[in-house]
């Protein structure tokens, strides 16, 4: 039986409310959440070019098929790479600045469908390239541009000698399909 699988995201774990507590649950079976609701979908059952990842705080599958937009948004005031940037994503059209004067992304920014974090950013413009054939080469640039900036910002922890990332290379490795082993 062929499975039907039209969300762009969906997670291994759900967050329910239990006993006056947050929990994060699991499904006993191994099926996946859409938002909330349980589906009948295996993480196997996934095509490819889904991407697996921490998104909103849950492990799960975000899909890089059908990209139309992306924006890249470094935090250039911290010192740390991609922990706190965002790559917005947008599956329907052009993502829009809407108030340039804003002090958050949820305020600047109209018309994208999900806010990517982390080193998640990575393996989804690599998927996008592969599955969208979306130019990815910009939002390098700008990512390369942060490793300059943190190299010459905090040497301590960046600087040639401590740490080295190369994202051509890394750009060049096989995406892979993670499925995660059962857990006991």
């Amino acid at each position: 039986m062929k499975k039907r699988i039209i969300r762009k995201l969906y997670t291994l774990e759900n967050y329910v409310f239990r006993n006056g507590r947050i929990c994060c649950i699991e499904n006993d079976d191994g099926t996946l959440f859409y938002e909330r609701y349980k589906t009948k979908i295996l993480p196997e059952d996934l095509p490819e070019w889904y991407v697996y990842g921490r998104y909103y705080k849950r492990f799960g599958y975000l899909s890089t098929k059908g990209i139309k937009d992306m924006v890249y948004v470094p935090n250039l005031w911290i010192n740390h790479f991609l922990r706190d940037d965002f790559l917005l994503i947008s599956y329907s059209g052009k993502i829009k600045i809407i108030n340039d004067n804003a002090r958050s992304t949820f305020e600047k920014y109209d018309g994208y469908d999900y806010q990517i974090h982390g080193t998640e950013i990575l393996d989804i413009l690599k998927g996008a390239k592969i599955y969208s054939d979306y130019n990815i080469e910009p939002i390098i640039e700008q990512i390369k541009e942060k490793k300059k900036i943190l190299q010459e910002k905090h040497p301590e922890e960046f600087g040639e000698e401590k740490w080295s990332f190369d994202i051509d290379k890394y750009m060049k490795e096989d995406l892979i399909f993670y499925k995660p082993k059962k857990r006991i």
